[in-house]
């Protein structure tokens, strides 16, 4: 694969993600990279990483040094500000896939400092996983919080940025007298962090409708995906979206469409399949995901392997054969129930 032809404006404008660490995070950034390699090849890209595959660091226009220093797990997005080389710059989780030319961000986010896709706030009185909402109201002498998934930000080089950022990073280091909550056991959700410097620095969200980024988290029905064509479309919150930015966060990074999406990406643009174990073991994580989301579907496997494992072992079966055919159609059968 060689690299596309990037715009002459690609020093003022590009996309950053961050990938370090296990090497899953890393693979996820090779997908993301396939998805802007096949739908937004004029975009320049940067990862920000402590991986020295070669693979993989080709996919990128500029390869960053990942710095520890900045703190470990999500702490590393407070400092973006730090790393990216571009003037206006959109951030995306390597858990992310892109399904468009992603002209649509740059045209809504036009004239802001700092900007999230989003539209919902938290007022007194509601309860959120990450923070006291009253007590962040009551600390910061605001009257709402933004609130979203972290899986896209947008910001500019600009005095205005630097405050904001800073603004996040004293969030940080005083996170346990503001009352925010553990996120993964290593300290609190960059969600929280840049909830709570919006709030101060007046920033709204910014409604980018059924399309823009979202997650498939609580989707309902079916989730189609089609990586190659840039298509996507699922049913969530009582309204049909098609995110021209889907973001597969924490266990999400488990689903079926999401392994198989992956793999055609790679085949697509680097001419050659996964190998075989990997997809594999993919598509097997996937399927124990899916079955893991249907209580009902779990319960009736369950059953079938004990009403198996009884059966197998009852005295008036101990004298069969273990490899008898009847004991696979009994299985086979009580699994479709």
């Amino acid at each position: 694969m060689t690299m596309p032809a990037i715009d002459s404006d690609s020093h003022r404008r590009g996309v950053i993600t961050l990938a370090y660490g296990p090497s899953r995070f890393v693979e996820q950034a090779r997908s993301l990279a396939h998805s802007l390699h096949l739908h937004a090849p004029h975009l320049s890209r940067t990862l920000v990483t402590d991986s020295q595959d070669p693979a993989v660091l080709k996919l990128f226009n500029k390869v960053i040094a990942y710095r520890p220093e900045f703190g470990s797990g999500v702490r590393q997005k407070v400092y973006l500000d730090h790393y990216s080389p571009y003037e206006e710059t959109l951030f995306i989780d390597s858990d992310c896939l892109v399904l468009g030319n992603l002209d649509s961000f740059w045209a809504a986010f036009a004239g802001q400092s700092f900007g999230v896709p989003g539209y919902r706030y938290l007022t007194r009185g509601e309860q959120d996983p990450y923070l006291d909402v009253d007590h962040a109201l009551n600390t910061l002498n605001v009257l709402k919080l933004p609130k979203f998934n972290g899986g896209t930000y947008y910001f500019t080089r600009s005095a205005q940025t630097t405050d904001f950022f800073n603004s996040a990073r004293n969030f940080l280091d005083n996170f346990s007298s503001l009352r925010l909550s553990e996120f993964r056991r290593n300290g609190p959700a960059d969600e929280a962090i840049y909830s709570l410097a919006m709030a101060v620095h007046d920033i709204s969200l910014t409604s980018m409708g059924p399309g823009g980024m979202w997650t498939p988290c609580g989707y309902k029905g079916s989730l189609r995906l089609d990586a190659l064509a840039g298509t996507c479309s699922f049913l969530k919150e009582g309204r049909m979206l098609s995110p021209e930015v889907v973001h597969f966060p924490g266990e999400y990074a488990y689903a079926y469409v999401y392994a198989r999406e992956r793999a055609r990406l790679r085949t697509r643009v680097e001419g050659k399949a996964p190998a075989v174990s990997t997809v594999t073991g993919s598509y097997i994580k996937a399927a124990l995901w899916q079955s893991s989301r249907n209580v009902s579907a779990l319960s009736k496997i369950g059953r079938a392997w004990v009403k198996t494992y009884r059966r197998a072992t009852s005295p008036s079966r101990l004298t069969r054969s273990s490899s008898s055919p009847v004991n696979g159609a009994v299985l086979e059968s009580e699994v479709r129930q």
